[in-house]
């Protein structure tokens, strides 16, 4: 039945409204709360025990974050923080040998770095790409031996990375207690 032309729409009065009295809990709101709290548990039992990346979520990535962080201080430093996510631990990974070179080296310092083979065979995996390097040696700058007929920076070096034994030619002096990595100045 439409209403007759002129005439507005009764509203029900707000006593007519069935309203809760104040202090009291709705049951229902808590019963469909606890339903789909039991819905989801039953979706991610579902997940976690039939998708392998779910499981690799909690099994392998979760665990190990956590073992690291037991392992590691409660608050490093940005320095401790690259040695963790480079190396594993701190002191440990390319990244310390990096540090070496950003604390032996003055900002202005060239370094010769060996070549990319003899660094890939020792073990470093990301010390052969200049990108990488460069970035966290800055201000200072690197040449690598593969490209001393290429760049004019070579000609400029005031610094040598010794690996292995390689570089250590290079210097005009005389080494002491030779190591396995070292930084060196070209003259002294």
């Amino acid at each position: 039945m439409k209403p007759e032309k002129g005439k507005k729409k009764e509203k029900p009065s707000p006593a007519a409204k069935k309203e809760q009295p104040k202090g009291s809990f709705n049951i229902t709101a808590i019963f469909f709360n606890i339903i789909g709290a039991g819905v989801a548990w039953v979706v991610i039992t579902i997940l976690f025990s039939n998708v392998q990346g779910y499981d690799w979520l909690l099994n392998t990535m979760l665990k190990g974050n956590f073992e690291t962080m037991e392992q590691n201080p409660p608050n490093p430093t940005v320095d401790q923080r690259y040695e963790i996510k480079w190396g594993g631990k701190i002191g440990m990974g390319e990244i310390s040998y990096v540090n070496r070179i950003k604390q032996q080296c003055p900002d202005s310092a060239i370094i010769i770095i060996p070549p990319r083979k003899l660094l890939t065979d020792v073990g470093f995996k990301s010390m052969q790409e200049m990108a990488w390097l460069t970035y966290f040696v800055y201000p200072r700058k690197v040449v690598y031996e593969d490209d001393k007929d290429t760049t004019k920076l070579y000609g400029r070096a005031n610094y040598v990375l010794a690996v292995n034994g390689w570089g250590m030619n290079k210097v005009n002096y005389q080494i002491q207690k030779p190591e396995a990595f070292m930084v060196l100045p070209l003259k002294k």
